[in-house]
C-alpha cells in the first residue's frame, strides 16, 4: 500500500524500474520509487507491469479489466480506436472495470475518453495517476458504485466533463487531484450519493459548471480546495443534503450563481474562504435551511443579491468584507452573534427586496449596515421574530439606531429609537410581572401606562414636535373648556374672578384667555381662579411647563441635526 504521506502530496516525484521476473500474475515487476520535494525517498511500491497493448485485447474480446495492483503506461482508448478504425466518439465498452492500488502512467495522456463502464462496481481505489493529463470527458459509469476513493493524481489537467454517473454512490472521498484544472463541466452524477469527503483540489481552475446531482447526498465536508478560481455556477442539485462544512476554499473567486440548491439542507457551517470573490447571486436555496454558521469569509467580496432562500443563517460569523444581501425573497435571515467590520449592504435600489424576519440579536457593527427603515420594512423583521424576547428586540433596536445616527439616517433612527423604547418599556414590565410581590406588580402597571401615555403617546419619545404641539393645543383646549362650564355652570365649585373695573362680558373669551396666560405661565393679573379651579389652573401650569419643555427638546433634537 501506498504510504499515506504520498497521497496527501501536492505533486508527485517518483522514478520507475521494470524488471524482467514475475510478480503475482503478471510477467514482469515494476518498482514505483516516492520521493519527496527535496530528493529523499518516502516510499517504495512493487506492482505488476501490464502493457496497454493487452489491455486493448481484453476491450476487444469483451473480458472483465482487472488491473489491480498493476502498472500500465500510455493507456490511451482513443489510441485504441485509430488503430481498430473506429470513429473518434465511438463508446468503448470496459467489463467490471478494477484498478485498485494501480498506477496509470503517462508521457502526455492517460485517456478514458468516451469509455463505457458496465459490471456491478467500477473501481480506481487508492490508484496513482502520474503525469499528464487526465481525460475522462463524456464517459458513461454504469454501476451501482463508482470508487475513486484515495486515489492521487499528478500534475496536469483532469477532465471529467460531461461524464455520466448514471446509477449508484460516486465516491471521490480522501482523492488527492492534486495541481492543475479540475473540469466537471456538464457532469451527471446520477441518482445516488456523491461524496468528496475530505478531497483535496491542488492550485488551478476548479468547474463545475452546469453539474447536475439528483436525489442523493452531496458531501464536500472538509475538502481543502487550491488557490485559484472554484466555479460552481448554475450547478444543479437534487433533493438530498449539501454538505460543506468545514471546507477551506483557500484564495480565489468561489462562484455559485445561479445554482439550485434543491430541497434539502445546505451546510456550510465553519467553512474557511480565502481572499476573493464568494458569488452567491441568483442561488435558489429551495425549501430547505441554508446555514453558513461560524464561516470565515476571508477577504475580497460576498453576494447574495436576487437569491432566493427559506432561511439563511449565519450566526458566529465576522464579516471583514463587503456583503451584498439585496435578496430577491427569503424568509428568515439569521445574523446573530455576527461582526461585521466592512459594509453590509440591504438597501434596495429598484428591485423589491422581500426578507420577512431579520435576526441581529448580539451584532457587533464595527462598519456600516446600510438598511431602510421602510424600504426593508424593518420593524416588521424585528417583531417578526418568534424565537426571541421582547428585551433581545430592544437590544436590536438600539443597534440599528446607532447604525442609523452613524450613517446620517435621523429619521430612520427617530423610528428605531421609538421601537427601542417601547421594546424597553415592555421588556422592564415583564420582568417585575414575575416578581412574587403584588405591590411590585402593580407599580411596574403604573410605570408602564405612564410611560406610555406621557413619553410615548404625547411625543414619541422626543422624536415628533409636531406631535407635542398637537397635544399642547389639545390640553390647552380642554382647560379652557373646563374653566367655561365650571364658571357657568358649577360656580359653587369655582369661578374666575377679576379685578378690572369692566369685567369681561363673554365668558367663552374669559376661559380660552385665562387657559392660555396660566398655560404658557404668563400671569397678568388680571384674571386670578377662585375656589376648586386653583387646583385646575396650577395643574394646567404644570402640563404647560411640561409640554413646552417637551416640544422644545423635540425641536430642537429634529432641526439641529
Amino acid at each position: 500500500m501506498i504510504d499515506q504521506s504520498i497521497l496527501d502530496s501536492k505533486d508527485l516525484n517518483y522514478t520507475i524500474d521494470i524488471e524482467d521476473k514475475p510478480f503475482r500474475s503478471f510477467d514482469k515487476t515494476v518498482y514505483v520509487s516516492f520521493f519527496d520535494d527535496i530528493g529523499k525517498l518516502v516510499d517504495k511500491v512493487k506492482l505488476g507491469y501490464i502493457s496497454k497493448e493487452t489491455i486493448y485485447d481484453w476491450i476487444e474480446k469483451k473480458q472483465e479489466l482487472n488491473l489491480n495492483n498493476a502498472y500500465i503506461k500510455n493507456f490511451s482508448l482513443t489510441e485504441y480506436r485509430v488503430e481498430r478504425g473506429l470513429d473518434d466518439s465511438v463508446f468503448i465498452e470496459l467489463n467490471n472495470f478494477s484498478s485498485k492500488k494501480s498506477f496509470f502512467d503517462s508521457d502526455t495522456k492517460v485517456d478514458f475518453s468516451y469509455s463505457k463502464f458496465t459490471g456491478d462496481k467500477i473501481i480506481f481505489e487508492q490508484s496513482v495517476f502520474g503525469h499528464g493529463h487526465i481525460d475522462f470527458s463524456n464517459s458513461i459509469f454504469n454501476a451501482d458504485q463508482v470508487n475513486f476513493k484515495k486515489v492521487k493524481f499528478g500534475k496536469g489537467n483532469k477532465s471529467f466533463q460531461f461524464a455520466s454517473f448514471s446509477k449508484g454512490d460516486v465516491l471521490f472521498g480522501s482523492t488527492n487531484f492534486g495541481s492543475g484544472a479540475i473540469n466537471f463541466v456538464n457532469a451527471d452524477f446520477g441518482h445516488g450519493n456523491v461524496d468528496f469527503k475530505q478531497a483535496k483540489f491542488g492550485d488551478g481552475l476548479i468547474d463545475f459548471k452546469f453539474a447536475k446531482f439528483s436525489e442523493g447526498d452531496v458531501n464536500f465536508e472538509r475538502v481543502v480546495f487550491g488557490k485559484g478560481k472554484k466555479d460552481f455556477k448554475n450547478l444543479e442539485f437534487g433533493g438530498g443534503k449539501i454538505d460543506f462544512r468545514r471546507a477551506d476554499f483557500n484564495d480565489g473567486d468561489v462562484i455559485f450563481e445561479g445554482v439550485e440548491f434543491g430541497e434539502g439542507k445546505v451546510l456550510f457551517r465553519s467553512a474557511l474562504f480565502g481572499f476573493g470573490d464568494k458569488h452567491f447571486d441568483f442561488a435558489d436555496f429551495g425549501k430547505g435551511d441554508a446555514q453558513f454558521d461560524q464561516v470565515d469569509f476571508g477577504g475580497g467580496s460576498l453576494s447574495f443579491k436576487n437569491a432566493k432562500a427559506e432561511t439563511l443563517s449565519f450566526n458566529g460569523c465576522a464579516f471583514n468584507l463587503f456583503v451584498d444581501f439585496r435578496v430577491e425573497k427569503c424568509h428568515q435571515i439569521d445574523l446573530s452573534q455576527t461582526i461585521i467590520r466592512d459594509i453590509m449592504d440591504f438597501d434596495p435600489d429598484d428591485e423589491q427586496i422581500h426578507i420577512d424576519l431579520l435576526n441581529i440579536k448580539g451584532m457587533r457593527i464595527l462598519g456600516r449596515l446600510f438598511i431602510d427603515w421602510r424600504k426593508n420594512k424593518v420593524k416588521d423583521l424585528i417583531y417578526n421574530q418568534s424565537e426571541t424576547r421582547i428585551i433581545d428586540k430592544a437590544e436590536q433596536f438600539r443597534l440599528l439606531k446607532e447604525n442609523f445616527r452613524n450613517n446620517g439616517q435621523y429619521e430612520d433612527e427617530d423610528f428605531c429609537y421609538l421601537e427601542f423604547k417601547r421594546c424597553e418599556a415592555k421588556g422592564n414590565l415583564e420582568e417585575e410581572l414575575n416578581s412574587t410581590n403584588v405591590f411590585k406588580k402593580y407599580a411596574a402597571f403604573s410605570v408602564y401606562y405612564f410611560q406610555k401615555y406621557v413619553f410615548d403617546f404625547i411625543g414619541r419619545y422626543a422624536t415628533n414636535p409636531i406631535r407635542v404641539l398637537m397635544n399642547m393645543v389639545i390640553v390647552y383646549s380642554a382647560f379652557s373648556f373646563i374653566y367655561f362650564f365650571v364658571s357657568e355652570y358649577f360656580t359653587s365649585f369655582g369661578y374666575i374672578a377679576t379685578g378690572l373695573s369692566e369685567p369681561e362680558l363673554h365668558s367663552i373669551h374669559t376661559a380660552f384667555y385665562y387657559s392660555a396666560i396660566t398655560f404658557f405661565t404668563i400671569g397678568y393679573g388680571d384674571y386670578f381662579p377662585h375656589g376648586g379651579l386653583k387646583f385646575i389652573a396650577t395643574f394646567e401650569g404644570f402640563c404647560g411647563v411640561f409640554l413646552m419643555s417637551y416640544f422644545t427638546v423635540a425641536f430642537v433634537r429634529k432641526i439641529l441635526r
